[in-house]
């Protein structure tokens, strides 16, 4: 069982003036991928219940959802204004209230933590998580992501880069690992993370993904994809990875798979669904 904890978010994707509405969120892109890789999936979210019908097909598609009532639901504007899928600027439109310890009392196994704004997952909580996961995993963007006074988001190193050492995995992409390291060399920059103690790394770029573990950085490139598939491309692969972590032990072989199961995600709008081509 993987459980994701997260808002859920009803996003709002302007790309070439062209604008959608669509279900989002961490949660939702990762845990239909581990769903569609044959495993039991929960997901903890927070929305205001007359968003419903949105996120309704997660659990159409088989995944345990507890939905927790808040005043709203979380809502990003993301605007892409370059082919390039790592140059987008966002904007919170409503946030949904941020969980508490409460929240998270039931939480047990495999737990990944998908915040999309840092102080949606208050940092004090990682700590109770640890102790209930066998494996914790957590997203680099829960907690580098800000939300400035006008609804902007902007990007600020974690000042608590010391909980790090917390989680067994850490999922983050090429931008937020210059914001935390200064570094622009995919692997000078795992380099320089891996010193906190994080045991296992999940790095996604445009070329490709990255794993550092055991001492060593693997790469493998992603195949061809589309804009229209690039939301949820980082959602996929640490949620593909999670899933096979234990079942292929080779290192290459298990990055090759996650690269190969994100590029299909990427050639298409919406979250993996088990599609093979």
């Amino acid at each position: 069982m993987i459980t994701f904890i997260g808002h859920v978010s009803k996003d709002v994707n302007v790309f070439r003036g062209n604008r959608e509405v669509l279900a989002g969120g961490g949660v939702y892109y990762g845990s239909f991928a581990a769903k569609s890789l044959g495993e039991n999936v929960a997901v903890l979210t927070k929305l205001n219940l007359e968003d419903y019908q949105l996120f309704k097909d997660m659990e159409d598609f088989g995944i345990n959802v507890v939905w927790m009532k808040s005043p709203k639901t979380t809502s990003i504007e993301n605007i892409y204004p370059s082919d390039n899928p790592d140059d987008r600027t966002s904007r919170v439109v409503s946030r949904a209230d941020p969980f508490k310890e409460d929240d998270i009392r039931s939480v047990s196994g495999i737990v990944h933590i998908s915040p999309l704004w840092h102080g949606e997952f208050p940092e004090g909580l990682i700590e109770v998580v640890r102790e209930k996961a066998t494996l914790l995993s957590g997203d680099a963007q829960g907690f580098l992501r800000n939300v400035g006074k006008d609804g902007n988001m902007y990007y600020e190193d974690w000042k608590n880069k010391d909980l790090l050492k917390i989680f067994d995995v850490f999922k983050l992409d090429s931008k937020e690992a210059k914001v935390m390291t200064g570094e622009s060399n995919p692997e000078a920059s795992l380099k320089r993370i891996m010193e906190f103690g994080t045991k296992e790394i999940l790095m996604t770029t445009r070329e490709g993904v990255y794993l550092a573990r055991a001492g060593k950085i693997l790469f493998h490139p992603f195949g061809e994809w589309t804009m229209a598939g690039r939301t949820g491309r980082g959602d996929t692969a640490i949620a593909t990875y999670l899933v096979l972590r234990d079942k292929l032990k080779d290192s290459e072989k298990l990055i090759k798979k996650v690269a190969e199961i994100t590029t299909l995600k990427m050639k298409k709008r919406g979250p993996y669904r088990g599609w093979t081509s």
